[in-house]
């Protein structure tokens, strides 16, 4: 049986995770042999909290997350060179120990480190990536050692091309999504009720509290609130609601497995600028607002929305009311839901998967 090794996060958003189940699950029905290992917790203690690290200062201290991206960009050759440091005694014995044919990377940190582990080593196992930031990835993503390098869009692989890449070492895959999210054989309706989804639109939680107050007087409005795994912001939400009668039209979530159901009933999906919330809500045909973004590696991913004109951006809570009941009262909202549905980029694991299967069954040959 074929085997191969996804390189991924759990808990450094959701795009990673996402994106390696998405993979995981094609390899799996064409017959491969599949194990998601998260490369944080062979670090040692410093790779836990490194990952643990994550959402806290992506929602409370966003100004050093932005000066620890700006690090990175300027000095990625140091930052693999640190990872490679503390990762290669664990990942070499996982790799050992498991025998993979193929290695796939879905997170940016573990790239240049994985393919110099396995040049030291003189391990001949193909390494591939798999970049999921949509417009601007940033520079960890880059490695011209391996031997393909799959792209979510086509302007992103321009990119890669200024950057000296060779051609035959791109392909534009689009993002992995989770097959679940079926996409609607016509653009969804509109009804008396609107439906909107907002999935922590936000990354400061004064700005996710506008929002919800702004949006829970439009017309007719149902809304739906998922925090994930931000806990702090599931409290402070309930407790808003109880004390505010204004919010009784919404319902707040905490981490949830049924995000398919939910996208299939949204008409609109409030969020920030994660690439996998963005292609899940186009590929279940929703409008989408980007209500704010992760600063550096997030910054441009709204492009994605607007010039596919599904959708628009708003990271200003003030404004997010007029918006949406423009879209209603000028029947743009109609237009969007069209729109969602040729919007490309949303369907890239089976690309991914036969690749891979198709080198497995040239190694066996």
């Amino acid at each position: 049986m074929n085997k191969v090794l996804i390189l991924m996060a759990e808990r450094t958003g959701t795009g990673h995770k996402s994106a390696a189940n998405a993979i995981a699950h094609r390899l799996t029905v064409q017959g491969c042999e599949v194990k998601q290992l998260n490369c944080f917790p062979l670090m040692g203690k410093m790779g836990v909290k490194m990952e643990n690290c994550y959402i806290p200062l992506t929602t409370k201290h966003p100004f050093v997350w932005k000066m620890s991206h700006l690090f990175s960009q300027i000095f990625p050759n140091l930052l693999h060179n640190w990872i490679y440091h503390y990762v290669k005694k664990g990942l070499l014995a996982e790799i050992k120990t498991f025998q993979p044919d193929v290695i796939i990377s879905v997170h940016g940190m573990f790239t240049k480190a994985v393919s110099r582990l396995l040049r030291k080593n003189h391990l001949s196992i193909p390494f591939l990536i798999n970049v999921i930031d949509l417009v601007n990835p940033p520079r960890v993503w880059r490695d011209k050692r391996a031997q393909m390098t799959f792209l979510p869009t086509e302007a992103v692989r321009q990119q890669y091309l200024r950057l000296k890449f060779k051609p035959e070492q791109l392909k534009v895959s689009g993002f992995p999504i989770r097959e679940d999210i079926i996409p609607p054989i016509q653009p969804k309706s509109l009804t008396d009720k609107v439906h909107i989804l907002m999935v922590n639109p936000s990354i400061n939680l004064k700005k996710n509290l506008a929002f919800v107050r702004e949006l829970s007087q439009v017309k007719n409005a149902e809304i739906t609130f998922v925090c994930g795994r931000d806990e702090r912001l599931y409290k402070v939400l309930n407790r808003e609601k109880e004390n505010n009668q204004q919010l009784a039209n919404v319902n707040i979530l905490g981490f949830i497995s049924n995000m398919p159901e939910l996208l299939h009933w949204a008409q609109i999906l409030l969020t920030k600028a994660g690439p996998n919330m963005l292609l899940e809500g186009t590929r279940s045909g929703a409008a989408i607002v980007v209500t704010g973004h992760i600063p550096g590696q997030e910054a441009k991913n709204y492009q994605y929305i607007t010039t596919n004109r599904c959708g628009a951006r708003c990271e200003n809570p003030r404004a997010i009311r007029t918006l949406i009941q423009g879209w209603l009262d000028n029947g743009m909202l109609s237009e969007y839901l069209t729109n969602a549905l040729q919007a490309g980029g949303n369907d890239g694991a089976k690309m991914i998967a036969d690749y891979i299967f198709d080198i497995c069954q040239s190694s066996v040959l």
